[in-house]
């Protein structure tokens, strides 16, 4: 409920800062009057009807009917990602201004150096600079404004339009035997609000009809509450690989109930949970590892934890099962920030997700990807090498905060390991 409440006060202040903005350059025109104030705020009070009954009356919980979802959250979804990114520029524009505003603040308080700033303003050069730099800001945030709706309003009508991937990846010293062995890989499904049944059906008949000898699922299988796995469960029940599907915990899985989710994966569902453990496949006579580590509630970035749980089971391999030596290891990681580290216990190929490939990345052009997940880490999503060591870090298919993607379709990726 705290959670809740905090993001409504930080949602509900950010479009206070669109809304009085908007307001101050409206009186800057010859079109204002006083009470267009009431009329420029009815949209903001509309939009937000849909959050409040959400989130603040029915909750996570809530399944809308779909008149409701088309009707009142789906404008709703594009209103909160337009304004936000909206109030994001906004608020950019505010921090670069203050180191200059600030000493001005300091300068107006004594009389001399008040009229000093008042006398340079008044000069015409000065004005046409400052007339120049109101306009460049003006037509400026009209464009981001345009960008911003238009692409929420694609993100959100795409947010499901998932694509299938097929990657070859190179293994090192791979046996004869296990060259060609498929991996279907689909992580942060999020079962919830905005992946019901009907969807996960959708992409389970679609990872049925690759047809791939594993399939690899790494992590938060449920979003904002751990009942919704019961969807998820009842959606993939009939999925079926030839060695197995193979599944480990993320960090939503963890923030609602991890115990819970697992049970139900346990008893509902074909997926085998890896909690810290590794499986031995035996395909055409040889033998191929599959691990797994659990993500945890304080992992972060840094990933300590879980990186500690991934060096107690490769010592104890190590020292234990001559094979595990010589045999390919694939391990399922749900973050991909510790690749680093990993790749130097040389595992053959770490599979990840949680990034969902930045979700909303308002600038991609090759390998450069501008979003909120870059600033945490440089593994994103595609195919990463470090010596001997392969990490593929999915785009996912589920969403969070908003059903909204921009250039980062979901992915279901069937891998071929050669």
């Amino acid at each position: 409920m705290v959670f809740r409440v905090v993001i409504t006060i930080v949602i509900f202040s950010l479009q206070a800062l669109v809304y009085y903005t908007f307001i101050n350059y409206w009186k800057t025109t010859r079109y204002y009057k006083p009470s267009h104030r009431w009329w420029a705020l009815a949209p903001f009070i509309i939009f937000n009807v849909s959050f409040l009954a959400v989130t603040l009356i029915w909750g996570r919980n809530f399944a809308p009917p779909d008149w409701f979802r088309i009707a009142g959250l789906y404008p709703f979804y594009v209103w909160m990602a337009a304004t936000f990114f909206i109030s994001l520029w906004l608020l950019a524009g505010k921090i670069i201004k203050l180191p200059f505003q600030i000493p001005l603040w300091i300068a107006k308080i004594f009389k001399p150096s008040r009229e000093k700033i008042h006398n340079l303003k008044q000069k015409k050069p000065v004005q046409i600079a400052d007339l120049s730099r109101r306009k460049f800001v003006r037509y400026a945030t009209m464009g981001i404004s345009a960008y911003a709706f238009t692409g929420a309003a694609y993100g959100m009508i795409r947010h499901d339009s998932f694509e299938i991937d097929y990657k070859d990846i190179m293994i090192d010293n791979l046996p004869a035997e296990l060259k060609g062995t498929t991996i279907t890989l689909i992580s942060d499904i999020h079962a919830g609000q905005y992946m019901n049944e009907d969807d996960m059906k959708e992409y389970a008949d679609a990872i049925s009809s690759l047809n791939s000898d594993i399939i690899c699922m790494p992590g938060d299988f449920v979003n904002y509450d751990s009942r919704d796995i019961h969807m998820l469960t009842r959606a993939f029940r009939d999925l079926k690989a030839k060695y197995g599907i193979y599944g480990t915990l993320g960090n939503h899985d963890f923030f609602q109930n991890a115990a819970y989710v697992a049970k139900a994966l346990l008893n509902e569902s074909p997926i085998l949970l890896m909690r810290n453990e590794h499986r031995v496949l035996k395909i055409n006579g040889k033998e191929l590892y599959l691990l797994g580590i659990d993500d945890t509630i304080s992992s972060g970035a840094k990933m300590d934890e879980v990186l500690k749980y991934y060096g107690a089971m490769d010592k104890f391999l190590m020292e234990n099962d001559p094979k595990f030596n010589t045999s390919p290891k694939i391990l399922l990681c749900h973050k991909p920030y510790g690749f680093d580290i990993l790749a130097k216990k040389e595992i053959d190929l770490v599979l990840s997700g949680h990034t969902h490939g930045g979700q909303v990345v308002p600038v991609k052009f090759g390998n450069f990807n501008l979003s909120f997940a870059a600033t945490v880490s440089k593994y994103i999503d595609g195919l990463y090498k470090i010596g001997k060591s392969n990490m593929y870090v999915s785009r996912g298919i589920g969403s969070v905060g908003l059903p909204i993607r921009i250039n980062c379709p979901p992915e279901i990726t069937k891998i071929t390991l050669v």
